[in-house]
């Protein structure tokens, strides 16, 4: 992979990680700066500040952009791109709610001239007397300034604006909204000024405003747990032996690398321990991954001779309930395939018996029907039932359990 892609790529997840941010609300102002939050493993969370320093230049505390901001004054880490991505998605949805201004054609024929008024002192009056002076049969009452809203709640109307053709032309007057269109916040309008309020967005970065906040939906986050993991994490162990005794490796990744590309895709994820179950020598673990709202859950075994036991069973378990969202499934794919085409069953070790022959309890203790049959096949193929349980077995046939005795007679009847 080269550089140019290395970084390309590192972009990306930045800008990714960003939007996530401002889209879960966790930027916030406070004075003359920005706190922005960013979650990490097991809920916590880390604050840092973004501000604009006395030269005009955005900063941030975080180390990324201190040592960044050394060689690449343009840089910007995830906590500067967060703060514009909210700065834009709170402009974007105020400016949906700008007042609807209605404008209204009316036509007059070259007999209903009117003279524009040149003076700010005329009142309404005389425009309809002179009006009427050239012709017109009806006042008409013409406002030639914005009319406030009063304290007794008066609507606030648009300044009236007319073009007046002297030559008979078609004339175009902006009338005042009507009533249930008039704008009903008081002096909450959204202008021009309000719209360039952008502190924290750079001159190259304002070409960008147009752009509406692209929040990673659950369909596009599966897509990017899907992608294949960089190879460079991938490790190799060996998986099992086939028929002939051959060993085969598998690929794998460990349960860190699987936490860390969940932190970068979906930052809101979480887990939590379902079950654990001891059976017989070994533990089962249950564990359930959560991402927005949707719960896939994987059970991981070890030992139960040791602690290493049960945290093995854990990280297996979230390790394969984050294949179920799509993280290293290939490699898993890639594993059930080869077993499906060479076969993955080794030849039974111990001719199939029991690791613990010797039984654990009274009810789990060899029945004297089984006693009974083994020693009758022993005779009848002249040997010694317990000397050929002490070899293959390294125990007495009274000590056997159940599920030992069955498999010492299937092994004196082969």
């Amino acid at each position: 992979m080269t550089a140019v892609a290395v970084e390309k790529n590192l972009t990306e997840k930045r800008d990714k990680r960003a939007k996530s941010i401002a889209a879960m609300g966790l930027v916030n102002r406070e004075g003359d700066k920005f706190l922005v939050s960013t979650p990490s493993l097991r809920g916590k969370q880390t604050s840092y500040e973004v501000w604009r320093n006395e030269a005009g230049r955005i900063r941030c505390n975080c180390l990324e952009f201190e040592e960044a901001a050394v060689s690449d004054s343009a840089f910007r880490c995830e906590h500067i791109l967060a703060v514009k991505y909210a700065l834009v998605a709170k402009n974007t949805e105020s400016a949906t709610k700008q007042p609807v201004k209605v404008e209204t054609q009316i036509e007059i024929t070259p007999t209903q001239v009117v003279e524009e008024d040149k003076t700010t002192t005329e009142s309404s009056s005389n425009l309809g007397m002179r009006n009427a002076d050239c012709g017109l049969n009806h006042k008409s009452q013409i406002p030639n300034s914005k009319s406030q809203m009063s304290k007794d709640g008066e609507q606030k109307a648009d300044e009236v604006q007319e073009n007046v053709s002297v030559k008979g032309q078609t004339e175009t007057q902006k009338v005042p909204e009507p009533s249930h269109l008039a704008n009903t916040q008081g002096d909450k309008i959204m202008t021009q000024e309000n719209l360039r309020e952008m502190p924290f967005v750079t001159a190259e970065e304002s070409a960008e405003r147009e752009t509406a906040n692209n929040v990673l939906n659950f369909s596009t986050t599966l897509r990017e747990l899907r992608k294949n993991v960089d190879p460079e994490l991938v490790k190799q162990r060996e998986g099992w032996r086939d028929r002939n005794g051959n060993a085969h490796y598998v690929d794998y990744v460990e349960w860190h690398t699987v936490a860390d590309i969940l932190d970068e895709t979906a930052p809101n994820w979480m887990h939590t321990v379902k079950d654990i179950r001891q059976i017989g020598d070994i533990f089962t673990v249950t564990v359930a991954i959560t991402i927005d709202g949707i719960t896939r859950e994987g059970i991981g075994t070890g030992t139960a001779d040791s602690e290493m036991g049960i945290k093995k069973a854990e990280h297996d378990a979230l390790k394969r309930a984050a294949v179920k969202f799509g993280i290293a499934r290939d490699l898993y794919k890639k594993e059930s395939d080869t077993i499906e085409r060479e076969g993955a069953v080794p030849p039974p070790q111990n001719d199939g018996f029991p690791a613990n022959p010797i039984a654990k309890s009274l009810s789990d203790l060899v029945t004297a029907k089984q006693l009974g049959m083994i020693r009758a096949i022993a005779r009848e193929i002249n040997v010694d039932a317990d000397d050929e349980c002490q070899n293959v077995m390294q125990c007495k046939t009274d000590e056997l359990s159940k599920k030992a005795a069955s498999g010492l007679i299937q092994h004196l009847q082969d």
